[in-house]
C-alpha cells in the first residue's frame, strides 16, 4: 500500500497532539539521556546496575502499555491523554527534590519508575489518536508531522539539559515537571475525544488482549524482527551515553550538543524523507534502508572516540531514524482492525520491550567488558544491525496484503 504525501491537509487536532509533544519532549528528553549518568556519577552504581534499572523501568513500561492499549480501546483515548499523566509534575519534582537533597536512590529510581508508568498509561492513546484523525493513506504523513514536532523539542531539550547539567542535574526533572503542566494544558483545551467505543460484552472485551494479537502471523513476525531491532537500537541511548562521557571523557555539554543536533537534523529533513518515502515502495522497505543507516553509524563509532566521530555517528543514526520512526506505528496501525490499533500499538510496544530490556543490561555488560578494546563492540553491534536490516526488507512481500485489508477490519 503506497502512503500519500501531504501536510496541510491534516486534521488541525494532530498539530495540538504534536504541540503538546513538543513541549513535552523539551522538558523531559534530557531527563532519558542524563539519567544513567546521575545514576552512574552521583550515586555511584556500576554500569550493570544502572543498565538493569533502565532495563526494568522499559519491561515495567511496555507491560503497562500492553493493558492500557486494550483499555484505550474500551474506554477511549481522552481519559488516558488528559488526566492521567497529572501525577507526572509530582514525579517529576520529587527526582528533582532527590538528586538536589540527595535523598537516597530508592526515592529517585522509584519516583523515576512511577513516572514511566504514567508515560506508559498516556502513549497508546497519543498514538492511536493520530491513527484515529488521519486516512490510511496519509498515515505516515501524520505520525511525521507529530513526530518533527517532537523532534523540535529533542533538539532544545538536550541542549537545555546540558546547560543544566553543568549547574546541576536536579534542574533538569524540574523542568520536566514544569513542561507536563504545559502539556496537560494544550490536550485539555484542543484535543477532544477521538473514539467513541461501542458497547461490548465482556467475551467481546476479552478477545482484544494480547492474545487477538497472536493469530495476526504478519505481526507476530515484524515483532520479532523488533525485538532483535531494540536490541541494537537501545545503544544509541544508554550505551552511546557511558561511551562518550564516562569512558571519552567528554563534557556534559558535549552530550547535550549531540542530541540537540539529532533534533534539528530530524527537523531539517524529515519531510524531505517523508516525500522520498511516500514517492515508492512500502513502509517496511523503507524501514529496512534506515535500519542500514544504524548500521553504517554503529560501524563509524568504531574508529575514534573522538568528539567529531561521534557526531557523524549522530548524523548518519539520525538519517536512519528519520526512516524507521514513522514507520513503526504506519506499519501496526495499518495492520490493526480498527477497533484494536491501541490493543496493537501496546501488544507491539509489550513484545519488543524485551529487546530495549536485554540491550540496555547485555550492552552495558558488553561496553564494559570491552571497555579496553571499545572498536570489538561498535563493530559487533554494526554487524547485528546489518542483518535486522536484511531481515525488514524480507518480510515486505507479506506487508502488502496485510495493509490493503488491516485497516478496513472491526
Amino acid at each position: 500500500m503506497e502512503s500519500r504525501y501531504t501536510i496541510r491537509g491534516l486534521n488541525r487536532r494532530i498539530y495540538y497532539i504534536g504541540l503538546a509533544r513538543l513541549i513535552r519532549s523539551t522538558g523531559r528528553s534530557s531527563t532519558f539521556i542524563f539519567m544513567p549518568l546521575v545514576l552512574i556519577e552521583i550515586y555511584n552504581l556500576s554500569f550493570i546496575y544502572a543498565g538493569a534499572l533502565l532495563g526494568f523501568a522499559t519491561l515495567i513500561m511496555a507491560i503497562v502499555q500492553l493493558y492500557s492499549g486494550r483499555l484505550t480501546d474500551r474506554l477511549g483515548r481522552r481519559f488516558f491523554m488528559v488526566l492521567v499523566p497529572i501525577p507526572n509534575i509530582l514525579f517529576f519534582f520529587l527526582m528533582f527534590l532527590s538528586v538536589l537533597r540527595h535523598f537516597s536512590v530508592v526515592i529517585l529510581v522509584g519516583s523515576w519508575f512511577a513516572s514511566v508508568i504514567v508515560n506508559a498509561l498516556q502513549f497508546p492513546a497519543l498514538q492511536a489518536s493520530v491513527a484515529d484523525m488521519s486516512t490510511p493513506e496519509d498515515r505516515m504523513s501524520a505520525y511525521t508531522m507529530v513526530r518533527i514536532m517532537v523532534n523540535t523539542g529533542t533538539a532544545i531539550g538536550p541542549l537545555l539539559g546540558g546547560f543544566l547539567a553543568t549547574i546541576g542535574f536536579e534542574y533538569i526533572f524540574l523542568v520536566a515537571s514544569l513542561a507536563t503542566i504545559v502539556e496537560i494544558f494544550i490536550l485539555y483545551f484542543a484535543v477532544p475525544e477521538t473514539y467513541s467505543p461501542q458497547a461490548e460484552s465482556p467475551a467481546a472485551y476479552s478477545q482484544k488482549g494480547l492474545k487477538s494479537t497472536l493469530g495476526n502471523r504478519f505481526f507476530l513476525s515484524f515483532v520479532l524482527v523488533g525485538v532483535l531491532f531494540m536490541f541494537f537500537y537501545r545503544q544509541t541511548g544508554v550505551s552511546l551515553s557511558v561511551y562518550a562521557i564516562v569512558l571519552s571523557n567528554l563534557p556534559l555539554i558535549d552530550l547535550g550538543y549531540l542530541y540537540s543536533i539529532n533534533g534539528l537534523l530530524v527537523v531539517l529533513l524529515q519531510f524531505r524523507i517523508l516525500k522520498l518515502m511516500t514517492s515508492r515502495w512500502s513502509p517496511l522497505v523503507w524501514r529496512g534502508v534506515g535500519v542500514l543507516f544504524y548500521a553504517g553509524a554503529f560501524m563509524i563509532l568504531s574508529v575514534s572516540p573522538a568528539f567529531s566521530v561521534i557526531i557523524i555517528f549522530m548524523i548518519i543514526s539520525t538519517m536512519g531514524e528519520n526512516f524507521t520512526s514513522p514507520t513503526t506505528q504506519t506499519v501496526v496501525t495499518l495492520i490493526a482492525p480498527v477497533d484494536k490499533r491501541g490493543t496493537y500499538i501496546g501488544a507491539y510496544s509489550f513484545y519488543t520491550s524485551f529487546g530495549s530490556f536485554a540491550g540496555s543490561i547485555l550492552g552495558l555488560l558488553m561496553l564494559s567488558y570491552l571497555r579496553g578494546i571499545t572498536p570489538i563492540f561498535w563493530i559487533l553491534i554494526a554487524t547485528g544491525t546489518f542483518i535486522i536490516a536484511i531481515l525488514y526488507m524480507l518480510l515486505d512481500r507479506r506487508f502488502q496484503p496485510m495493509a490493503q485489508s488491516g485497516s478496513t477490519k472491526s
